[in-house]
């Protein structure tokens, strides 16, 4: 008899106990537990063999909560217990791994992060009237960022110590060309694109370039690629493209991937010359979080 596919479990109250599914050809499951208001106390993450069920790998973590009912603890499998302190109707003060303290966080009245103290740093946060993002300084002032917005809230320029980055856009919004200066650094990248919006050539790398669009709104190839795809629209194909006349020994991959029903990605390999590098496959579990990857090397 075939396995089923999926299925769960409930409690005499309604509440999910259990959920499984068929991961390329593994039976990965979840189960839960609570405590007597119904609050989200334990997950068990399961994968078992394909023939014969035997369990290959188990995860579980445990969650508490304060007097207001808040979630502030989680408690992964061999791991320290994460903390994290709240105000108000949750927003986050602080966190903590075990007994180090990872962050805290000061915050205006508008509940926006004003300063982050981590270690020995502490990274201050401005905002302009209409709430953008002004400026961040870290005290390490390399790290240092002033930003600039224009009247239709686009983002015009980022500056810091070692370098300026400006942003130009068309009068539809999309970004046109990417200018950066630094010491003995003056470089302009120009953007075009079709009417929906999809990169195309570089006009000044490829001039001779007639392409105003892309078939079925799918970039096919661009400085470093050529694409293909599925009628579903997911990537299947990208192959290293290789100038004319020139010859990498390094170059002329092709990976592919591979997607089950519910567009995840399942299967990757990466070839050259048609000769296996490398596979990967991929399990997920019901809820389609990622708990197992497989990777042969040639």
């Amino acid at each position: 008899m075939a396995k089923p596919q999926s299925g769960g479990g409930m409690n005499e109250r309604g509440w999910l106990t259990d959920i499984s599914h068929i991961s390329e050809g593994h039976r990965v499951a979840v189960y839960y537990g609570y405590d007597e208001k119904g609050r989200l106390t334990g997950e068990r993450q399961t994968v078992h063999h394909p023939q014969t069920e035997a369990l290959l790998w188990q995860h579980e973590t445990r969650h508490a909560y304060n007097a207001q009912g808040l979630a502030n603890r989680c408690i992964p499998d061999s791991l320290p217990a994460v903390e994290w302190l709240t105000y108000g109707s949750g927003y986050l003060a602080g966190m903590k791994l075990g007994d180090t303290p990872l962050v805290e966080y000061t915050r205006d009245r508008l509940h926006r992060e004003t300063l982050r103290s981590f270690g020995r740093y502490e990274l201050t946060t401005a905002y302009t009237p209409a709430g953008q993002l002004q400026s961040q300084h870290l005290n390490s002032l390399l790290s240092d960022r002033d930003y600039t917005w224009n009247d239709n809230g686009e983002l015009i320029r980022i500056s810091s110590p070692r370098q300026t980055r400006s942003y130009s856009y068309s009068t539809t919004g999309r970004l046109t060309g990417v200018h950066t200066t630094a010491a003995n650094l003056d470089i302009r990248i120009p953007y075009a694109t079709d009417p929906a919006g999809n990169r195309l050539p570089d006009p000044e790398l490829h001039p001779d370039s007639t392409l105003s669009m892309w078939p079925d709104n799918r970039i096919a190839r661009d400085a470093h690629y050529l694409y293909r795809y599925d009628r579903h629209g997911r990537l299947t194909e990208k192959t290293d493209l290789i100038p004319e006349g020139v010859i990498r020994t390094d170059d002329e991959r092709t990976h592919r991937y591979h997607y089950d029903s519910q567009h995840r990605l399942v299967h990757y390999t990466r070839t050259q010359y048609e000769e296996p590098l490398v596979e990967s496959r991929y399990l997920y579990d019901p809820l389609g979080r990622r708990v197992a990857k497989r990777v042969w090397a040639a």
